[in-house]
């Protein structure tokens, strides 16, 4: 009996020898944690070195290009400036040059409007004194002196003639703003 009971219980270690032996695995367990942990923390000093240069770079690059972009910026909006006066004076100018044709248009045309209406009435002046003059052909009457010195007859004539006035007169002017 006594060999069964000493195969069934185990020795048990003395206490010291357990905690050293715990010890040692603890020790051989930490060191690859710890040099694994110490190249970790190395590496991230590294990126973090090299993500701060970067940093510094993306800041500097970025600072020129901002300096660049005001440059250029400077530079398009000067010459929009120049653009923008150039093609305001330019459209000023047709502008202007539209307007005068349009005025000088505007008179040729009222003049030539006038010079219709008034050879309309020239025409009807020289229907009525032709009338006049057929009237009294037909009466059997002679066309001596004394018939064209008749105040019906002489006032058609001077009508004629006023009107033959008025038409020179705006024909000039015409010429002149043509020249």
């Amino acid at each position: 009996m006594t060999d069964t009971k000493r195969a069934n219980t185990k020795e048990k270690p003395a206490a010291g020898k357990e905690i050293s032996k715990d010890k040692k695995s603890s020790q051989k367990m930490a060191e690859p944690e710890t040099i694994e942990t110490l190249q970790a923390a190395a590496d991230i000093e590294k990126e973090k070195g090299f993500l701060d240069e970067v940093a510094e770079d993306i800041g500097d690059g970025a600072k020129k290009v901002r300096e660049k972009a005001t440059e250029f910026s400077d530079i398009v909006v000067d010459k929009l400036k120049k653009g923008w006066s150039q093609a305001y004076a330019a459209g000023a100018k047709a502008v202007d040059e539209l307007s005068q044709a349009a005025q000088e248009y505007t008179e040729k045309y009222r003049a030539e409007s006038e010079i219709k209406k008034l050879k309309g009435q020239q025409d009807k002046l020289m229907a009525q004194l032709g009338q006049s003059i057929f009237k009294h052909h037909l009466s059997g009457g002679g066309f001596a002196e004394s018939f064209f010195n008749r105040k019906e007859i002489t006032d058609q004539f001077n009508q004629i003639e006023i009107v033959d006035r008025k038409i020179i007169k705006i024909g000039k002017q015409l010429d002149k703003k043509l020249k």
